[in-house]
């Protein structure tokens, strides 16, 4: 299933190529997995590009997808209107839009030395765009997939810099006369669960006043991770009952989720894990993993009958919070906690 949401993503990016009437589409690595992707996936996405013949495709190969002898680069037939830049820095003119790019992929899995392309300097009202596969960091720093930096693009005069490889998005600008934007738009559909929230794509437009850029979501299926703390929660039907009103129904169930179940629980509470999983897809969850990190609750009752310590700092914390304000009596709640840690694990030791 999340192999036809990847396949239903890239047709989302054509779709939009066709909507917006973009003179470019620019890949900036990744895109076929060499280990793993199969002919049949890479004939597909060429087939896709082949609804957008007015639009100039070009593609740097990553470290993921490298522009090996037995690449799909180099194997399969890609249509005339498709450019795979090579492992030696190539710079594309287009005239009608006064444009000039410069891209190169990699030749392997790995690319630590980063070299740069001569540049002379631009004409007037020539637009340079870089697309290039790599590890950016405003200062000079080593990686073995192609590091790049600001000292490295500032001679360079470039209005945009397409990048590729890091899976989360993020935009950088140049302190120069140009305000050079450095952009990884991410990866345009989740692989894995530190890639939450929307996932985009940018587009940029030249325009009288420069370039702008705008990030739209393309994505398939989000993913998602929740913190859920069951304090207050006595049993297991109150337990759903609080994850369904944190989550409710619609586009939010739809998401891949992962719920971390923390805080303190009732230590007679058994938190039953295939049951709770069966109970949220009932309530329409499409997929969901349940982690507990949950640990069991004091008696208080119990322990404010003690006559040693632990019972006199219980006795004297509720007296505190029965007088303060909401505010201070979640904070004097902790406390009494934390204090019960420590008491607890110094009487356990002694």
């Amino acid at each position: 299933m999340r192999r036809q949401e990847q396949r239903r993503t890239f047709e989302t990016i054509i779709g939009l190529v066709k909507k917006r009437n973009a003179d470019f589409l620019l890949i900036a690595g990744d895109l076929l997995e060499h280990e793993t992707a199969s002919r049949s996936t890479a004939q597909w996405v060429i087939e896709q590009i082949r609804q957008i013949p007015k639009t100039c495709v070009l593609i740097t190969p990553g470290n993921h997808d490298p522009l090996r002898e037995d690449s799909f680069y180099k194997t399969l037939d890609w249509p005339s209107h498709v450019h795979i830049f090579g492992s030696d820095w190539e710079v594309l003119g287009y005239d009608e839009f006064s444009l000039r790019v410069f891209g190169k992929g990699f030749a392997d899995y790995e690319e630590p030395e980063s070299r740069f392309p001569a540049a002379p300097l631009p004409e007037k009202g020539e637009r340079r765009i870089m697309l290039v596969h790599g590890t950016y960091s405003p200062y000079r720093a080593d990686s073995p997939y192609f590091p790049l930096c600001d000292q490295d693009l500032l001679p360079l005069e470039l209005d945009y810099v397409a990048l590729g490889h890091i899976h989360q998005p993020s935009l950088h600008r140049l302190d120069n006369h140009r305000g050079t934007w450095i952009c990884y738009p991410g990866s345009p559909e989740s692989l894995r669960w530190k890639e939450t929230g929307e996932r985009t794509v940018t587009v940029g437009s030249f325009g009288m006043d420069g370039l702008s850029l705008e990030r739209i979501a393309v994505q398939t299926r989000r993913y998602e991770v929740d913190q859920v703390d069951v304090q207050g929660c006595d049993t297991e039907d109150q337990l759903i009952r609080h994850i369904l009103d944190k989550i409710p129904p619609g586009e939010e169930r739809q998401a891949c989720r992962r719920i971390y179940l923390c805080g303190r629980r009732p230590a007679d509470l058994s938190l039953q894990g295939e049951w709770i999983l069966s109970r949220l897809e009932e309530e329409g969850f499409h997929y969901v993993e349940v982690e507990d990190e949950t640990f069991p609750d004091y008696d208080l009752d119990q322990i404010r009958k003690r006559d040693g310590l632990a019972g006199l700092f219980v006795r004297k914390m509720e007296e505190r919070i029965d007088g303060a304000n909401p505010e201070e009596a979640d904070l004097l709640r902790q406390s009494l906690y934390k204090g019960l840690d420590a008491l607890m694990v110094k009487g356990s030791r002694s």
